[in-house]
């Protein structure tokens, strides 16, 4: 059988994909949200090597939520994993924060990213060089140019070395132009769910997305193909 076409997504498109299908089909976003970070838990165990571990860092967004769902995954197949926010608990809200309520009642390891992010420095130096990392900071909303913490924290884990797997696309690039917003995380592999990213197939964007993986987080295959741009 011939295969389909890898449908591609605006950033508009996804948007109205995640509200209409909580709206008219009835699919809560935690579900969107554990088959999502299931994805992303599968993708990095694949990376991981024996006696390696996983640090998974997740902002006050739904691709946070999908990091802190990946971390409970990764734990749970018997994998060492850490947790840094890139704010305070109380920012996570709705879906991120029951996400982060389930990961603290399991005693995962838990941390807050400081203004001058010596956790994750910390952690650079004392974690096992085969540890790679999950990168769950910005999601395709975002719009502005990355500055303050967020801006150092990717630039340290660009720099670090380590296998970076980013959750949907690369922290810091833009969804449909493919460029980073002042800076971008330059990822090992990409989990793009639904499909591809339409800022993936721009020549500024190669070098941040590195190999993509397209899964699928249960979302209706005819709102799927009502929203994907069109050849």
């Amino acid at each position: 059988m011939p295969t389909a076409p890898i449908p591609i997504f605006s950033h508009a498109a996804l948007h109205e994909l995640d509200r209409r299908a909580g709206e008219e089909f009835h699919i809560p976003i935690l579900v969107l949200m554990e088959n999502a970070g299931r994805a992303v838990a599968e993708a990095a165990l694949r990376h991981v090597k024996k006696g390696a571990g996983v640090l998974l860092v997740c902002g006050p967004g739904n691709n946070g939520g999908d990091g802190l769902v990946a971390a409970r995954h990764v734990h749970n197949a018997g994998v060492p994993v850490q947790i840094l926010l890139l704010e305070p608990p109380e920012k996570y809200r709705d879906a991120g924060a029951a996400q982060l309520a389930i990961v603290q009642a399991m005693k995962l390891p838990v941390r807050v990213i400081s203004a001058d992010h010596g956790e994750l420095r910390d952690w650079l130096v004392e974690s096992n060089p085969l540890d790679i990392i999950v990168d769950g900071i910005f999601g395709t909303g975002l719009s502005r140019e990355v500055t303050g913490v967020a801006r150092a924290v990717i630039q340290a884990l660009n720099v670090s070395r380590r296998t970076i797997v980013s959750i949907d696309i690369p922290s810091g690039l833009d969804c449909d132009t493919g460029l980073p917003l002042g800076i971008a995380i330059r990822a090992k592999e990409t989990v793009s769910f639904c499909g591809m990213k339409a800022g993936f197939a721009q020549a500024g964007a190669l070098g941040y997305w590195g190999k993509v993986t397209v899964a699928d987080i249960g979302a209706p295959v005819e709102l799927l193909r009502e929203l994907a741009m069109k050849p």
